[in-house]
């Protein structure tokens, strides 16, 4: 819960330093302006998604996007820039592709 509070006070930051009001960012990312409120206050975990939509209409890396989520992980500095060069290798495939990633993915097995 920690994580997504702090998610919210950084997103209310950063869109208040590019001088939007909730219903802009509504707008920008395709969602409610009750969603958007509903993640500053830290009530609600964006999705994917919604998170690359943020990333892209306000200009923040991705990946300073996500880190507050994973601060207690010391591999986070390693792991996350090759999570977000995944996912935006993965936004560029066709779906054909994207399956075969997806089951290779699969295949490997989880860490512990």
């Amino acid at each position: 819960m920690k994580g997504m509070q702090q998610f919210g006070q950084m997103l209310r930051e950063l869109r208040e330093q590019r001088g939007l009001t909730q219903e802009d960012l509504a707008g920008l990312i395709e969602r409610s302006v009750q969603a958007v409120s509903a993640m500053e206050r830290g009530q609600n975990m964006p999705r994917l998604e919604t998170l690359i939509r943020i990333s892209e209409k306000i200009d923040i890396p991705l990946d300073e996007l996500v880190k507050i989520f994973d601060q207690s992980n010391s591999s986070n500095q390693e792991r996350t820039p090759l999570e977000i060069t995944i996912i935006d290798a993965a936004r560029h495939l066709s779906l054909r592709d994207l399956k075969i990633l997806s089951n290779i993915a699969k295949s490997f097995p989880k860490e512990k």
